[in-house]
């Protein structure tokens, strides 16, 4: 009797297992249905977007000429240290901060800036840490590859203007895009560390001068380190752009600035023809490659300071800005008679 009784509950147990088994089956059957039949493709894709990344090329800006084809800005190319958001997800960036100042020379304010910057963009972009990197920075980025798998060399274009101090107040500077000027609907479409014209006929023919990035499709590990690459856009470049000025005349001009006794003022020379504007030059003047390459150094953060603190203001175009009493009109057909 109490064998069959046990042998009863026994079975009653083993069933009661099957029931239990049978319907954890189906419930997980039922969840990988659910995931691999009816949400097969979103999970495909975001699987794919995970280890797929779009690296963006930035496109060479145009090159600014005179009239009889000498170049007063082109671009060169340069080393930059870039830095990627998604392996920044599951780290600590307050942490990273005295790491990439003490490696690659950066004011604290700058990194933090910059990884504020990166902060708000979205999925998988990238964002300029250093530009114009120096052999020792290649160095310990590739040094520290396995330790900081956010940051990678790129080569990239840099703006250069040859002739340094002469003719910056006519042809600008170029910058990263404000915070301010990504909310203009001129400036739609671009986004944060985006470089655009600042004064000048940088910024006049920005959209000219510009070009259209292209990019590289590539495939990552879960560090976000490259793997392969899948494809390449190459950037189109910007279109060049062909001015009035004599490049003569306008050093002809500066030169006389710079050799007069108060080494200040402004020169006009002008097609009477057609109006054509053959010089303009105005001393004192700013080196625009302070702008492009020394905008996130000690050095070159000191020297753009002084430039707005200089109470001879040599950002102030004194061709265009500044108010002077005209001469005596009546002395020139006066003369000629």
């Amino acid at each position: 009797m109490k064998l069959r009784e046990q042998s009863q509950n026994l079975g009653l147990r083993i069933g009661t297992i099957q029931v239990v088994a049978f319907l954890l089956l189906a419930v997980l059957g039922v969840r990988l249905y659910y995931l691999q039949i009816v949400r097969g493709d979103y999970f495909q894709e975001r699987a794919e977007n995970q280890r797929i990344r779009l690296i963006p090329i930035p496109a060479p800006r145009g090159a600014i000429f005179d009239r009889n084809g000498n170049i007063l800005v082109d671009s060169r190319p340069t080393f930059n240290v870039v830095i990627s958001k998604e392996p920044l997800r599951t780290i600590d960036t307050d942490e990273r901060i005295p790491e990439y100042s003490r490696g690659l020379s950066l004011e604290p304010q700058v990194v933090t800036e910059r990884l504020n910057a990166i902060n708000k963009q979205t999925d998988f972009e990238t964002l300029i840490l250093k530009d114009n990197a120096s052999m020792q920075d290649i160095a310990w980025v590739e040094s520290h590859s396995l330790e900081f798998p956010e940051l990678r060399v790129e080569l990239q274009p840099q703006r250069f203007y040859p002739h340094g101090t002469y003719m910056a107040h006519i042809l600008g500077y170029v910058g990263e895009i404000s915070p301010k000027q990504l909310e203009s609907e001129r400036w739609a479409g671009l986004r944060p560390g985006d470089i655009i014209g600042k004064g000048g006929l940088e910024e006049y023919y920005d959209e000219f001068l510009r070009g259209r990035p292209g990019f590289r499709k590539v495939i990552v590990d879960s560090r976000g380190r490259i793997q392969s690459e899948i494809e390449v856009v190459p950037p189109q470049a910007g279109q060049d752009l062909i001015t009035t000025i004599d490049f003569d005349v306008q050093m002809a001009a500066e030169r006389q600035l710079e050799n007069s006794a108060s080494k200040r003022g402004t020169i006009l020379a002008m097609d009477s023809r057609n109006g054509e504007m053959l010089a303009m030059a105005s001393q004192p003047s700013f080196d625009p490659n302070v702008f492009v390459q020394g905008s996130k150094t000690r050095e070159g953060r000191k020297q753009i300071a002084e430039y707005w603190q200089d109470e001879e203001r040599p950002l102030y175009n004194r061709a265009i800005q500044g108010r002077y009493p005209p001469g005596s009109t009546w002395k020139i057909p006066m003369s000629v008679g």
